[in-house]
């Protein structure tokens, strides 16, 4: 980078000696060399560049070659033009018509490079057809600007040549479109490399402002460039020179995502906006004031209203997209927060509040002719659990925890609620067995989460101990905790006569002699199996 550094302050020392020294022809001539020179170095270090990298790298070092190369070539031959004698000022039209598309490819090419977006959430393909028309919104309102201020009446006055200036006249919207690029791109978008982007960006700004200058000359009837002028041209494809040479970071890790503050989120929707409202401003002035709008002025705004308007059905779509992606994310943290992530069952807060909500309803029956409906709870806690995990890793334990999730799921019903409080532990709520027994049920389950199953490549045949216990009407009000508790106290009656079978609840069991410690105390029985 010293060495490109040296060699464009040399070559822009020799332009301006040109300039200076040499009379306008020879001097013309000077300056074009130079021109041609630095846009071959820019050409030969995007093509040396590019063989380098890859991806998006290679694409915008490509497309800019490519406008580096076109612009060498129209160099060269307004310099054998000039050589050979020749009036160039007959030509300048055909010639800048030609630059034109070079500026389609440098717009390509910036929009190429390598950014993230600020929050993280927008599509390639919607941040280029929101930055193409915030481009359009702001140039098109600053060219209002312009030819309502001061251009519109100088064109009027006297313009020699109307098809020369209007083909010079989109040469610095094209320069201004790719400057509105940068500022957005710098502004509202987090670039891998901010070195190239403002390098890239004071080029295309550089070339803008020299354009504009080649405009009012051209207005003015004078459509043979000074040599002076072209010094602009040079240092813009100098300063792409040195873009291209910036060293390629490494790429950014995707879990440090930077979101844009709501100032920043504002601006980039109000900015396009603001440009069109001061345009609009001046024009309702003018009219307010009795002067009437030309052509270009009607048309311009017309058009600006009709920009605005696609713009907002952009990002009108692009709300609902995001108020749609807020919902699912929304429902994805309900579920999250309610749900075992491992067995996908109810965690212990759904089953807390399921619960209460059961024992809402029934107190609520309890003016039925037929009674309140039979409430029951099952916990249920696999024995040897600790041993599965311990002998076979506790890969093969997560196994078991959702073979046994699937078979209780299989063996209730949907208005049952499946649960996995935690560990091996696991609970479910009865409600409304009808004619069916909950003894039945709590039986028939015990004996579907016992059956043999293939674990670890070899048939394992697991081993559980379940606790019932069914509502007592008569002991209403009761609290979802006092119900576990009881539904707990009968599997820990279970689990000490390791039959592997059903128990259901009894007062006696909660008798000081009888009663087992909590699932959560350091001492329980089932402790060494809890993970």
């Amino acid at each position: 980078m010293r060495y490109a550094v040296a060699i464009c302050v040399l070559l822009v020392g020799l332009a301006v000696a040109f300039a200076v020294l040499l009379e306008p022809r020879h001097g013309l001539i000077g300056t074009n060399l130079v021109d041609a020179i630095a846009q071959g170095a820019a050409l030969a270090a995007c093509l040396w560049t590019a063989r380098r990298v890859c991806g998006a790298e290679r694409r915008w070092r490509v497309l800019i070659g490519i406008q580096a190369g076109g612009g060498l070539l129209g160099s060269l031959l307004f310099v054998l033009m000039l050589q050979a004698g020749a009036d160039v000022s007959g030509h300048i039209g055909r010639g800048y018509a030609f630059f034109l598309v070079n500026y389609a490819v440098a717009l390509a090419g910036l929009l190429s490079l390598p950014t993230e977006s600020m929050g993280g959430h927008s599509g390639a393909y919607r941040w280029y057809a929101i930055t193409l028309l915030d481009c359009a919104l702001v140039v098109g309102s600053l060219a209002l600007l312009e030819w309502g201020t001061a251009l519109g009446a100088l064109v009027r006055a006297d313009v020699p040549n109307l098809t020369q200036f209007v083909l010079a006249l989109a040469y610095p919207v094209g320069g201004l479109v790719l400057a509105t690029a940068v500022v957005l791109i710098a502004s509202f978008r987090r670039p891998r490399s901010p070195a190239a982007l403002g390098f890239l960006g004071l080029g295309l700004l550089a070339s803008g402002i020299t354009s504009n200058i080649f405009v009012y000359s051209v207005a003015h009837g004078r459509t043979e460039l000074p040599p002076w002028l072209l010094i602009g041209f040079i240092i813009a494809f100098l300063l792409m020179f040195l873009a291209v040479l910036v060293p390629v970071p490494a790429a950014s890790r995707p879990d440090r995502l930077v979101s844009p503050s709501a100032r920043a989120m504002w601006m980039h929707a109000m900015l396009p906006y603001g440009v069109l409202c001061a345009a609009g401003a001046l024009a309702v002035g003018k009219l307010l004031g009795g002067v009437g709008l030309d052509r270009f002025e009607t048309y311009g705004m017309v058009g600006l209203l009709l920009v605005a308007l696609v713009r907002q059905i952009v990002t009108l779509r692009e709300n609902t997209q995001l108020l749609a992606a807020v919902r699912k994310r929304e429902r994805q943290l309900h579920h999250q927060a309610f749900h075992d992530p491992l067995t996908g069952l109810a965690n212990r807060a759904m089953f807390t509040r399921q619960l209460g909500r059961a024992l809402e309803h029934d107190r609520g029956d309890l003016d039925n002719v037929d009674g309140p409906r039979p409430l029951s709870v099952l916990f249920l806690d696999l024995d040897e659990f600790k041993q599965v995990n311990d002998t076979f890793g506790h890969a093969v334990g997560d196994e078991l925890l959702k073979i046994s999730a699937k078979r209780l799921r299989a063996g209730t019903r949907p208005t049952d609620t499946v649960a996995r409080l935690g560990g091996d532990e696991f609970a479910i709520i009865l409600a409304g067995c009808g004619p069916v027994d909950p003894r039945m049920v709590g039986e028939r389950l015990a004996a579907a989460i016992q059956a043999p199953c293939p674990l670890a490549g070899r048939p394992y045949a697991p081993r559980a101990s379940l606790g019932l216990v069914t509502l007592d009407p008569a002991n209403l009000p009761a609290s979802p905790d006092i119900l576990l508790h009881q539904a707990d106290l009968a599997m820990y009656a279970a689990k000490r006569e390791r039959a592997g079978r059903l128990v259901v609840y009894r007062p006696e069991l909660a008798l000081p002699t009888a009663t087992a410690p909590t699932p959560s105390s350091p001492g329980s029985p089932g402790g060494a199996s809890r993970r």
